[in-house]
């Protein structure tokens, strides 16, 4: 358990847990916090187990992405507990990241039940006691004090601790409380509450960081792939687009001439191309109609946040524009920045092709969906306007 001398696989987990805490423009920390005070926990408690529950943390709620708001929002409001995708979540995201290679069974199994509680009071197979996995009460604890903490913004630890006993004092052993209390009497809380260097706080963390015992060949391959189908799950109409993508962009590159390197760089590109769209609400994604002002720009940003995130991670930072480009067009018309031909990298344009014509072949509730040779014709005719010419030129290898 841990991080890869390159880091590059705890940065690509660290990334995820990034996007998924964006909210339209506004960095909500919730998983780092969350990691952070459950490692700290842990290193008091079960120090043999503080890598696997700081994992856990980052990506504990993973399994609510797509929900209609986030669930430091959702849990709040009255019936929570009885919302069946609410109660969904520990479950669902433990399958998910029970697949990733370096994490697996024992992440997931601290993930699945970290909404279980002492008492048995919890969700969503209600355990109680030692039933419960050691490292999810520990993770339990840090998200019921991070809920807490936001509600009462600006409050100090006896505050929040007198707010946390309330709800607390059965759901986690008494002892556990008592180390927390102890943690927060430093400089823990500050740091957590005003979100205080975090970013440093995480890097050191990562470096720190023991390697990961991987036990499968080509980690982050694999890694990569299940991110793009976390990508895809965000909304109901994209099950393997990213795949796909990934697939016609590779063909078009080596019709290019693209070197077998180029092109296994380029299929890395195409599979994480929309990593920045987890932050784009699922209201907005699957809208029937037009997108309003607001609207538009929150999904314009998504390929910024692609290109961010892709930048974060040490061995993707030289295809994150490749990814991230992908909007922009031949003519300059497109976005985020309004580049134009020699200004947008090969790999975008290439990308952007790949992308398109996934879109117009594929069933999408907003288009219609078009046959390969109708969705060929209509890449003809935005040859020299939205396409790159020497990209639609071997476009017709697509249909092959």
């Amino acid at each position: 358990m841990g991080c890869p001398t390159d880091r590059s696989f705890c940065e690509l987990v660290v990334a995820l847990s990034t996007i998924l805490d964006v909210e339209e423009e506004t960095k909500l920390y919730h998983a780092w916090r969350v990691a952070l005070v459950a490692r700290e926990l842990a290193q008091k408690v079960l120090p043999g187990q503080a890598t696997p529950v700081f994992y856990a943390g980052l990506l504990h709620d993973i399994g609510g992405m797509g929900l209609d708001d986030h669930l430091v929002h959702l849990v709040l409001k009255a019936g929570a507990r009885q919302n069946p995708e609410i109660r969904a979540h520990p479950a669902r995201g433990a399958a998910m990241v029970a697949a990733i290679p370096g994490l697996g069974e024992e992440v997931a199994a601290i993930i699945r039940d970290h909404h279980e509680r002492w008492d048995g009071s919890g969700y969503p197979r209600g355990l109680k006691g030692e039933a419960i996995v050691p490292g999810a009460l520990l993770l339990g604890l840090a998200d019921e004090f991070d809920l807490t903490l936001r509600a009462y913004p600006g409050g100090d630890w006896p505050t929040v601790r007198k707010a946390l006993a309330r709800k607390a004092r059965r759901a986690f052993p008494p002892e556990l409380l008592a180390v927390l209390d102890s943690l927060m009497a430093g400089s823990l809380f500050t740091e957590v509450a005003t979100n205080t260097s975090l970013e440093l706080k995480m890097f050191r963390i990562i470096l720190d960081l023991p390697p990961v015992n991987f036990h499968v060949d080509e980690p982050m391959k694999i890694t990569i792939n299940l991110f793009a189908q976390i990508i895809d799950a965000k909304h109901a109409y994209t099950a393997g687009h990213s795949r796909r993508v990934a697939s016609y962009a590779m063909r078009l590159a080596r019709c290019l001439g693209f070197s077998e390197e180029a092109i296994q760089r380029l299929e890395i590109a195409g599979l994480l191309h929309d990593f920045g769209k987890i932050a784009v609400p699922r209201a907005i994604l699957d809208k029937p109609g037009r997108l309003d002002a607001r609207e538009l720009k929150i999904v314009r940003q998504h390929p910024v946040r692609t290109i961010d995130l892709l930048t974060s991670v040490t061995s993707l930072k030289d295809i994150a524009h490749d990814a991230g480009l992908h909007h922009e067009r031949y003519d300059g018309k497109g976005y985020p920045y309004g580049l134009h031909d020699g200004e947008i990298p090969l790999g975008a344009r290439i990308i952007a092709l790949a992308d398109a014509f996934d879109a117009m072949t594929s069933l999408r509730p907003y288009q219609p969906t078009r046959t390969p040779e109708e969705a060929l014709a209509i890449l003809n005719r935005g040859s020299g306007s939205q396409f790159d010419p020497a990209v639609v030129a071997v476009a017709p290898c697509l249909l092959t």
